[in-house]
């Protein structure tokens, strides 16, 4: 069982991996050219591009903490892997450049117009007459003239979705409270660092209220933290010091009622959800024109928050405990969970 559900999560470390690559998925000689712009252009152009998936994250996190108002018996105990997909919304598939915001040394390519819409990382691949960015250094030497590139994703499955996955332990206490841990230890390979810990508390409000504890049904709050730290290295045989760092911190507060029926339980919540994203380039850059690039160039910070409800559908088989819900709120998030219940 461990080993199968350490493969899932390496399974999703990689997916995770590989879209935070994408982040960066211009040519070497166009993030070259990003940089040689300069840092302060880099930094502007960087944060509209990679904020879809930032916010997609942070909104996707807080997904799966609990498929029931009902808390466990003392020293019950439930552990459960839990997928989410935020769905990014179709205003986030572009943002606006203005040249006004950017230096001379990066502007668009047509000097006809002032400002235009240009993809996110989520953006599509087949824009008609994409604009193109022109890149030049101090002098006012053109460097390069290129398009950013969007991931297409829609186009091919669609839907453009940020992934994230976690495993989560529930364990009963006395007055019907419920501790949740979140917790994997580092994770160390030569493309990645990761780990997380999460902790949350679900407590039963019906023992403290006279009238609502006639209601047929369980109604209880929950508030939950969650704190994800990742970083991704580019080259570590010759430049072990570059590296994408991700690090997510979300915070839940809501508001849970749920109605078991048979093996079914209907459940929904109310609250609110934030989150705070940090998006780093870390290391020493060289370039081919051999212009100075700064350590750690590229330091991107995203916080956001938003109301939260979510309605959902679990089947308990047994010990088998399978749910999905589907939350609305900042970026309107879908949740899968599968694991063991007990008591």
């Amino acid at each position: 069982m461990k080993k199968k559900m350490k493969k899932k999560m390496k399974k999703k470390i990689t997916i995770l991996f590989c879209m935070l690559c994408s982040i960066l998925s211009f040519s070497q000689v166009d993030l070259e050219s990003v940089l040689e712009g300069g840092i302060g252009d880099a930094q502007t152009l960087l944060k509209g591009y990679v904020q879809p998936f930032a916010k997609g994250f942070g909104n996707g996190i807080n997904g799966g903490w609990s498929s029931t108002a009902k808390a466990h018996k003392l020293l019950g105990f439930d552990i459960a892997v839990i997928v989410n997909a935020a769905f990014v919304p179709k205003g986030a598939e572009t943002f606006t450049f203005n040249n006004a915001d950017y230096s001379s040394q990066l502007q668009l390519d047509d000097t006809t117009i002032s400002s235009a819409e240009l993809p996110t990382l989520f953006g599509s691949q087949n824009l008609v007459d994409r604009p193109l960015l022109k890149f030049t250094d101090s002098d006012s030497n053109s460097i390069s003239t290129s398009a950013l590139p969007g991931s297409g994703l829609k186009e091919s499955i669609g839907y453009n979705i940020v992934p994230s996955a976690i495993v989560q332990l529930g364990v009963g206490l006395i007055k019907n409270t419920d501790l949740k841990i979140r917790f994997i230890p580092k994770q160390s390979t030569p493309e990645y660092e990761f780990s997380t810990f999460g902790i949350g508390l679900m407590h039963d409000l019906k023992q403290w209220i006279p009238f609502v504890n006639k209601l047929p049904f369980d109604v209880s709050a929950l508030i939950a933290v969650n704190n994800i730290k990742s970083k991704f290295f580019f080259d570590t045989e010759n430049n072990p010091t570059q590296a994408l760092e991700f690090n997510t911190k979300t915070f839940l507060f809501q508001v849970l009622a749920s109605k078991k029926l048979s093996i079914l339980t209907l459940y929904g919540g109310l609250g609110a959800a934030s989150y705070k994203t940090d998006v780093n380039l870390l290391g020493s850059y060289s370039t081919t024109n051999n212009i100075t690039i700064p350590d750690n160039p590229i330091n991107l910070n995203y916080k956001g928050g938003s109301v939260r409800a979510n309605l959902g559908l679990s089947i308990k088989l047994l010990f088998l405990n399978l749910s999905a819900d589907y939350a609305l709120q900042e970026y309107n998030t879908f949740t899968v969970t599968a694991g063991f219940t007990v008591r």
